[in-house]
């Protein structure tokens, strides 16, 4: 078996990438950074491109989590918890990217 570079495995090892720069990005530097809303864009039109690829409600899950920390409305152990849910959506797009790459059943 040997692994085809095609565009949609491409694109998703460009997603997976990004998702893995975000982890990093969001334990290293401060939680107002703007670069996530960039990786929101590049998830939403990477699931739009591939229906049935991600999940919708993880996608928007996501997109909310990151506008909540980018706006800073909490603080405390909301925040936290923000954190974790949104840490939980990179650990999502990781683990379908994987299985999608692999052609493993959903």
């Amino acid at each position: 078996m040997y692994f085809r570079f095609t565009l949609f495995n491409s694109l998703t090892l460009l997603v997976m990438a990004a998702s893995a720069a975000m982890i990093w990005i969001r334990l290293r530097f401060s939680v107002e950074k703007t670069w996530p809303l960039g990786y929101y864009a590049i998830l939403i039109a990477y699931s739009e491109a591939f229906p049935g690829s991600l999940s919708p409600y993880a996608v928007f899950g996501g997109v909310v989590c990151g506008l909540l920390l980018r706006f800073e409305f909490m603080g405390g152990a909301v925040l936290q918890s923000v954190r974790v849910i949104e840490m939980g959506i990179f650990g999502y797009v990781l683990v379908r990217g994987t299985q999608l790459l692999l052609m493993l059943p959903w």
